[in-house]
């Protein structure tokens, strides 16, 4: 009994057919008891050697392996109940495993005669296995477990295998009817015989796809109506047999459904009526085939473009009235196409674009009816998915489509920079529909337009996408909103590089072109689109980085500066007060864009630089005096001491001394014997040892760009000063001028001490004479100075805050005299010019200042034909005299009507005290100085009585 079913086949002698016939019938038919083994060995001696018999045995085979499928899955069942595992049956087992090589051979021998029977058998009765006892011992919906419970029973693996076996063997000759079988059992056992068309497409995937692909297409091209392609069992089938591949082959389901497509597309001489039938089935059957399957879908739009060009456009354009008999009507063909392009999770970019390809391109082959049909077509579909698109987002479940996207958001925003008016309205729906979904992606869209945009139709775009009411404004309210966001994020990013390579970035220079024009429009008030202030609210919300750019990047001052100005920060009207940090932020900035201006060789650009720095600074300074403090010790720092100083004549020594050191130590160090007096000075003409004190090599700038930028400095300084509302006769703020005054008081004096309004003794000088020194020398190294204190003078009474200044002047200017001899005046020396040249600006000034009144005033114009000792005797009796017993307070100064501070020369004229000496040495002189002498003493003003 044990001996092998399979070799007693092979090995008996010839029986006779009759005897074993009769004896399979009763005992299939169930009319007597007969062994099971013996039956079994009867069946394989019939299926061999009387093949007429094969559907009787074949049907006997189903009973086998029912019963065995029974016993394995009552034995699951009762696994499940008491946790054993009854054993298998040793008979059930033999005979499954005999038919199973008996058939293998029949297989092996002659495949062409039993591959397709073998096959045909095996898979229906699988089919009926799988739905037989699908509801039997907790088979999962789950394909994997499915399959894996199967395949763990020997009657239903040998089953598959014997199955595959078939198809193995007529893998290069027709598997047309093994495919076809399994379609039509996947059409009556499905999803039950699921597992099979899995297991099996896995063994032949390429095989198995590309016949199930085939078959479907023949079944589906002899439908005659759109009834019958919807309710086709076949088309369901493939559909899912490819769904199941789909997850592990669905390049290969990709690959032959392009062929079969392209094979679609050749049109040649030799094609029978039924090959062109399935040619022009073709895209309608793949239509259907995707649109029942997701899966499908979205494995066929990985790569679009291989199934959608131009060229397959304009052939398949005359297929179309064929198809409309598998939709119904040409309404119902678009709606499924709208419907399928709606669905694609990838690949929405490419459609996109093949359909504005069709509506744009001239490559479109035939006559101008043909054309322009195939224009207004694809215009009408990307209308409508379009439409559905914002749809779906405005409903809150927004299509697949929109999914495929993001990924093309660099590509979608070069859409937007295109000239065509449809690109454009395309690419800006499409990112309005990714802006409602990801806001972040709206915020990168944004940036980059604001980056590249190169005309007014790519801002107007931008402008539509920020107030789009697809937009929403709450998510970045706190930020400014999305412009904001935007521009903070781009601003921050070239801020760090600038920061860590210290180096300019040309690539913003269409960005500050653009919020510039932007700002204008808005002050316009011409475009309905920026009506809230959305421009300047976005600017407002990034005024640090703003302020930081415009003293850092000199490349794009000038336009940054453009735009500061043109916001008019702080405007007295605006709702909005920028912070203290703001405002000390743009002082400082708008003091280092004046600098730069300065430096700056285009004229032109130049002076509308230094205008613009100037209308920022008066608006600053009028609303802070925070901002107006900053703004006037930058300017006197940097002017007087910084690099910045040789712009406005500073004489900077280009020698490389070494640290000074004082003088008087050095001296004392090589004699310690040299007699000093209790108020000592020493003249710096040298040091022992080093010889005579080297002269200086200066650099200067020419003449004339000096005296501009000087002038262009104290119309700075003026803006600084200005009064709110200007006045018709004074604008400049009194309070502002007094602070000048005590700043350059503060920045020039090296000492605190002795800084007060009044005068002291001449003799007091000798204590001050080093502070005093050096306070000439900065005058004379410096000539700005002279500016400055000229421009506080004019503006009374400030230049009483300047008293130190002025007094430590006049005592330097007696020592020189007093050492200066005649000879000097008659060689006319250097020395003598310079010493000349500096008295009489430090009278002009005081005489300007109205600190000196007539005649001393007028003392200017006398000292040049004076000789020295003369002029040290006007300056200390006549001069310093009259400062010492007046002091040079703005008690002196009264008001008048119209807020201009002055005093009456005719009232304030001095006692003959002060001008005794004057008059006696104008006396000495009278023949050069007769006609001043009438003027100044003969012919004086008086007041109508």
């Amino acid at each position: 009994m044990s001996q092998n079913l399979a070799t007693v086949v092979r090995t008996a002698p010839q029986h006779d057919l009759m005897n074993e016939l009769n004896f399979f019938l009763k005992g299939a038919t169930k009319k007597e008891t007969c062994n099971p083994i013996d039956l079994a060995k009867s069946s394989l001696i019939l299926l061999k050697s009387l093949p007429p018999t094969k559907t009787a045995v074949f049907e006997y085979f189903c009973e086998v392996f029912d019963n065995a499928v029974k016993c394995y899955i009552q034995g699951i069942e009762t696994e499940i109940k008491t946790g054993k595992l009854p054993p298998p049956s040793e008979t059930d087992e033999l005979i499954v495993s005999d038919i199973h090589t008996v058939l293998s051979s029949l297989i092996a021998d002659n495949p062409v005669a039993w591959a397709p029977t073998i096959s045909t058998w095996s898979l229906e009765l699988l089919g009926e296995i799988s739905s037989k006892y699908s509801g039997r011992a907790h088979f999962s919906t789950n394909l994997n477990e499915t399959l894996q419970l199967w395949m763990a029973c020997r009657s239903t693996r040998t089953l598959v295998d014997i199955n595959t076996k078939c198809l193995s063997s007529l893998i290069y000759s027709d598997t047309e009817a093994c495919i076809s079988a399994l379609l039509d059992t996947s059409i009556k056992h499905s999803p039950h015989f699921d597992w099979v068309v899995a297991h099996v497409g896995s063994c032949f995937p390429n095989t198995v796809i590309t016949r199930v692909l085939s078959c479907g297409l023949k079944d589906f091209s002899q439908n005659k109506s759109y009834e019958q392609c919807c309710n086709s069992p076949k088309l369901k089938s493939v559909v899912g047999i490819l769904g199941h591949l789909a997850g592990s082959h669905a390049e290969d389901i990709r690959k032959a459904v392009l062929d079969i497509y392209v094979w679609s597309l050749r049109e040649t001489l030799e094609d029978t009526d039924l090959q062109r039938l399935q040619k022009k089935a073709t895209v309608p059957y793949i239509l259907q085939l995707v649109f029942l399957s997701p899966k499908l879908l979205s494995s066929l739009c990985k790569d679009i473009k291989s199934f959608l060009t131009i060229d397959a456009v304009c052939r398949l354009y005359y297929y179309v009235g064929d198809w409309y008999k598998y939709f119904g009507t040409p309404e119902a063909l678009e709606e499924q196409v709208t419907t399928l392009i709606l669905h694609c999770d990838i690949g929405g970019f490419e459609i996109i674009n093949i359909l504005l390809e069709c509506i744009l391109t001239d490559k479109i082959k035939g006559s101008n009816e043909v054309k322009n049909d195939i224009k207004e077509k694809a215009k009408d579909l990307l209308m409508q998915v379009l439409q559905e698109m914002e749809e779906s987002i405005r409903h809150g479940s927004a299509v697949s489509l929109i999914n495929s996207f993001p990924k093309e958001l660099p590509e979608l925003i070069k859409m937007l920079l295109r000239p065509e008016s449809i690109v454009q309205k395309t690419a800006f729906q499409i990112v309005l529909f990714l802006g409602n979904i990801n806001t972040a992606t709206l915020v990168t869209v944004v940036q980059n337009l604001l980056k590249t945009s190169t005309n007014d139709s790519h801002l107007v775009l931008l402008l539509r996408i920020l107030t789009s009411d697809l937009v929403d404004k709450t998510v970045y309210s706190e930020k400014g909103g999305h412009l904001s966001l935007a521009l903070e994020q781009i601003l921050n990013r070239n801020i760090q590089k600038f920061c860590t390579s210290n180096e300019e970035n040309s690539d913003l220079s269409q960005m500050w072109n653009n919020l510039y024009k932007l700002l204008q429009w808005e002050k316009s008030g011409k475009v309905a689109l920026l009506n809230s202030k959305i421009i300047t609210r976005s600017l407002e919300a990034n005024l640090p980085n703003l302020t930081s750019l415009l003293s850092n990047e000199v490349l794009h001052m000038h336009i940054i500066a453009d735009i500061l100005d043109s916001m008019e920060i702080p405007q007295p009207i605006s709702s909005y007060n920028p912070p203290v940090g703001v405002i000390l932020n743009l002082t400082q900035s708008t003091v280092n864009y004046f600098f730069a201006c300065c430096k700056d060789e285009g004229t032109a650009m130049k002076l509308k630089g230094l205008m613009k720095a100037n209308k920022i600074l008066k608006r600053l300074c009028t609303y802070s005096k925070f901002a107006k403090v900053l703004a006037l010790r930058e300017f006197l720092e940097r002017a007087l001491f910084q690099s910045d100083n040789v712009l406005f004549g500073a004489r900077k020594n280009d020698m490389n001394n070494e640290i000074e050191k004082m003088l008087l130590k050095q001296n004392k160090k090589i004699n310690k014997t040299i007699p000093l007096t209790k108020h000592s000075t020493v003249f710096n003409g040298g040091i022992i040892g080093t010889g005579k004190r080297k002269s200086l090599c200066f650099d200067e700038l020419p003449f004339n760009t000096i005296a501009e930028n000087t002038s262009h400095l104290l119309n700075a300084i003026k803006s600084c000063c200005v009064l709110p509302e200007e006045s018709k006769y004074n604008d400049i703020s009194l309070d502002s001028m007094t602070l000048l005054s005590l700043l350059l008081v503060q920045f020039v004096s090296p000492d605190l001490m002795y800084n007060g309004l009044p005068w002291p003794d001449e003799d007091f000088s000798k204590v001050t004479m080093e502070r005093d020194l050096f306070i000439r020398r900065m005058f004379s190294n410096t000539p700005l100075l002279w500016e400055l204190l000229s421009f506080v003078a004019v503006y009374r009474p400030a230049i009483c805050y300047c008293s130190v200044l002025i007094r430590a002047l006049t005592a330097t200017l007696i020592h020189q005299w007093k050492s200066m001899g005649e000879q000097s005046k008659d060689d006319d020396s250097e020395n003598y010019k310079n010493l000349m040249e500096t008295t009489i600006k430090v009278i002009d000034v005081m005489a300007l200042g109205q600190l000196l009144p007539p005649p001393l005033s007028s003392i200017r114009d006398i000292i040049p034909v004076l000789k020295c000792y003369e002029i040290v005797a006007i300056l200390k009796e006549c001069i310093w005299c009259y400062m010492r017993d007046h002091i040079p307070s703005p008690a002196l100064f009264g008001c008048d009507t119209n807020g201009v501070h002055w005093r009456d020369p005719i009232n304030a004229r001095p006692s003959e005290i002060y001008t005794n000496t004057l008059r006696i040495i104008m006396q000495r002189n009278v023949k050069m100085l007769g006609h001043m002498y009438a003027q100044m003493f003969i012919n004086i003003p008086q007041h109508d009585s």
